[in-house]
């Protein structure tokens, strides 16, 4: 079954080691390298997630489907709403809130949506079931690429009494030819 990741984005940010750091130089990249991460999580793992950040006013308020991942969506709170208050707004109106995963290190909403009937997990967590998520995609893509390929011909799926009446009317028909 897909689960629903809401996403705390800056909150994501600024407790993992990698963004935070990032971020610190380049706030922009930093955003850019979660939303692509996420993004390449949906694709590859057909799970769906929206990534709320903290919008003060900012426009557009979504941003759907995120670029070429329709499983993704981008959302920046309306000025008067914290992504906290968006994210506990949501799990609360969701019908299966046991399929909805909220992604954040902010006790309170962790414990508010746990309560709820959500389940959560922690930034760091998160990132690294990505990680694995990616690299356990790539180590069958190489695998794949890997195998010898074979041709593939009808023959191939054809039963012996099938290929063995074909064979004979080949033959009477390269006999025909001949005379």
């Amino acid at each position: 079954m897909a689960n629903l990741f809401y996403i705390d984005g800056y909150n994501v940010i600024h407790h993992c080691r990698r963004l935070k750091a990032l971020a610190r130089s380049d706030f922009e990249a930093a955003r850019e390298m979660l939303i692509d991460r996420v993004a390449r999580y949906c694709s590859d793992a057909g799970q769906a997630a929206r990534i709320i950040f903290d919008g003060s006013g900012r426009h557009p308020d979504l941003i759907a489907p995120f670029l070429s991942t329709p499983r993704l969506e981008v959302v920046y709170s309306p000025a008067h709403q914290t992504a906290d208050a968006l994210i506990e707004r949501e799990v609360y109106e969701a019908g299966d809130r046991s399929a909805i995963v909220v992604v954040t290190s902010d006790r309170g909403i962790r414990d508010l949506c746990g309560g709820l009937g959500a389940l959560t997990m922690r930034p760091e967590h998160f990132l690294q079931t990505i990680e694995e998520s990616l690299q356990q995609a790539r180590h069958s893509l190489q695998a794949a690429q890997l195998r010898p390929q074979r041709a593939t011909r009808m023959e191939d799926h054809l039963d012996e009494k099938t290929r063995a009446r074909l064979e004979t009317l080949r033959q009477r028909l390269e006999d025909r030819a001949g005379h």
